[in-house]
This record gives C-alpha cells, sequence and structure tokens, in this order.
C-alpha cells in the first residue's frame, strides 16, 4: 500500500492483494438470513443501486486526486509532498496510518476474511462511510472557501459527499433486512484533522489535501470493491469464486 502514498492514482498494493485473496477463497459465510424471493429480489435491487454507486464514487476518488496532481491550483505543492516523502520509508508509514478509518480492519489475508462473515463485510461498508460523511462536509466547505479552487475538483468533492449520503442510505437499508440489530450510531471512526485543513499555512493546508484525497480513494476503492463482492455473494454464493 506504501507505494500508492506516493503515486497519483495507482491502487494500494494491500488492496489489490485483499481483491486477489477474495476470490480464492475455498468458503465463505453467506448471506445470514433465511430469505424469502421477494427479500432476496429486495436486497438485488438495493445492492444494483449501491454498486452502481460505490463504482461512480470510486471513480470520483481516482479523478480528483488525478486533478489535484495536474491542477496549476495545487500540482507544485502535490509533487513537493511526494519529494518529501520520498525522503523516508518512516515519513511514508506514518502518513499512511494517519488515515483516520486504518482502525476499520479489513482483512488483509485468506485466514482472516475466512473469518470474516457477511454481516462483519457489511459493518465495514457501513463504518467506512459514516466515518467521511463529516470530512467530506468540511471538505466541500473548504474547498468553496479557496478562490483559486478550479470547479474541476470542488465539482467532484461536492458529487462525492452527496454519493457517500446516497449509499449510506441504501447501505442501512441492506442492513435492516440482513440484521436490524446493527445500528447507525454504533461507533465509527472519527475524523480530527479539520484544523490542518482550515490552516492559514498553505503547506500545513495543501498535506491535509494531499493525504485527504489519498486515504478517500483509497477507502472508495475499497468501499466498492465490498459491495461488489456483497452483491456476488448474496446472487452467486461460490459461483463468484469460480469466474475469477
Amino acid at each position: 500500500m506504501l507505494p500508492s502514498l506516493i503515486q497519483p492514482c495507482s491502487s494500494g498494493t494491500l488492496l489489490l492483494l485483499l481483491m486477489s485473496n477474495l476470490f480464492l477463497w475455498e468458503k465463505v459465510s453467506s448471506v445470514p438470513i433465511n430469505a424469502s424471493e421477494a427479500v432476496l429480489s429486495d436486497l438485488k435491487d438495493l445492492f444494483d443501486n449501491a454498486t452502481v454507486l460505490s463504482g461512480e464514487m470510486a471513480k470520483l476518488g481516482v479523478s480528483m486526486r488525478k486533478e489535484f496532481f495536474m491542477n496549476s491550483f495545487s500540482s507544485d505543492k502535490f509533487n513537493k509532498i511526494i519529494l518529501d516523502l520520498h525522503k523516508s520509508t518512516e515519513k511514508i508509514t506514518q502518513a499512511f496510518n494517519s488515515c483516520h478509518t486504518v482502525p476499520i480492519n479489513v482483512p488483509e489475508t485468506v485466514e482472516d476474511v475466512r473469518k470474516t462473515s457477511f454481516e462483519d463485510f457489511l459493518k465495514m461498508v457501513l463504518h467506512t462511510l459514516l466515518a467521511w460523511k463529516e470530512p467530506l462536509k468540511h471538505l466541500v466547505t473548504e474547498l468553496s472557501a479557496l478562490p483559486e479552487c478550479p470547479y474541476r475538483i470542488l465539482s467532484k468533492a461536492k458529487a462525492i459527499e452527496a454519493k457517500n449520503k446516497d449509499l449510506l442510505e441504501y447501505i442501512i437499508r441492506i442492513i435492516s433486512i440482513v440484521n436490524p440489530a446493527i445500528k447507525e450510531n454504533e461507533d465509527y471512526p472519527t475524523w480530527s484533522d479539520l484544523d490542518s485543513l482550515k490552516a492559514a499555512d498553505k503547506e500545513t493546508q495543501f498535506f491535509a489535501l494531499y493525504m485527504f484525497s489519498f486515504c478517500l480513494r483509497l477507502d472508495l476503492e475499497t468501499i466498492d470493491f465490498l459491495v461488489n463482492f456483497l452483491k456476488c455473494l448474496l446472487l452467486y454464493d461460490d459461483v463468484c469464486y469460480s469466474e475469477f
């Protein structure tokens, strides 16, 4: 995952490892409900909409980060950050570990994956979406307050914020069917970097934007994969693995 911290748009290596490992499972827990055809049909419709949203969000996350690297508004500052991070592996590690969603433990090994239930994967998606709800609102506010911020960046931030809310609604509806005991107000990681994002010092502010766009892009890719994988398990169970 570390290489992706210093590149504008490549997928994290741990995420790629997760994706390849997931489809090599021999067995995984399926939907933890005895669902009627009507319920399964409702879930399919919800997942159909959820996968469209998660895919759009993942593309927007990559596109916004690319824009930060290419637009004169931020390109010099972002490339300077890359050069600084290159100087120390420790700096890279510390920067990555500063992502506020790190405590959401997405399984990275086959053994961990086998121990993860359908419900737990749903919780990961729920908690990640909740963890980004307030930060995205603040991102839009702070970018809007910067006169020099280009529309191409601001519009993508606004779109991601709106789609995050929409996807959260779909996931909550899915959870209400699968397991109503899972509550929206469960603990999830909180973001604490608002002061840096609002900083008058441009170096501090743009480093916050750099890390925000990195962590967001990675999480949106993870969410997209998990939502699609959950849909596959719901509809096809073991067929999901034989197709890869």
